[in-house]
């Protein structure tokens, strides 16, 4: 997968470049929170973060994974890549909205991986 523009990236294009490489290791998430909306109105919100519940246990993996695509852990569950201006934070499931955890999110394919929104 193509690495996007770091300088002028949206939530989306960081969202398709993590999520596919998550993926393609292994590790299912969704993607929640503000991203979300960035992504959904286009650009119109803006998010400095992009929230990912992750699905799949990752004992030892997600560290290794994310530093190979150039993001270094900035403590606990927070991911940084000096490039860009948006940082990735990781938590544990389940999705909802408020009480309601009986979500079903969107999928999406992006270079052959299924990747969740």
């Amino acid at each position: 997968m193509k690495e996007p523009n770091w300088k002028n990236c949206t939530e989306e294009d960081v969202w398709k470049f993590v999520g596919w490489h998550l993926a393609k290791n292994g590790i299912d998430t969704i993607l929640v929170g503000g991203a979300v909306a960035a992504i959904y109105s286009q650009g119109a919100y803006k998010s400095g973060d992009l929230d990912f519940i992750l699905k799949t246990y990752v004992h030892g993996k997600l560290g290794d994974i994310m530093g190979a695509i150039g993001f270094q852990n900035n403590g606990g569950r927070h991911y940084v890549h000096p490039d860009c201006d948006k940082f990735v934070e990781f938590m544990f499931g389940p999705a909802g909205i408020g009480d309601d955890i009986k979500i079903i999110p969107d999928s999406k394919k992006v270079h052959g991986q299924t990747l969740y929104i």
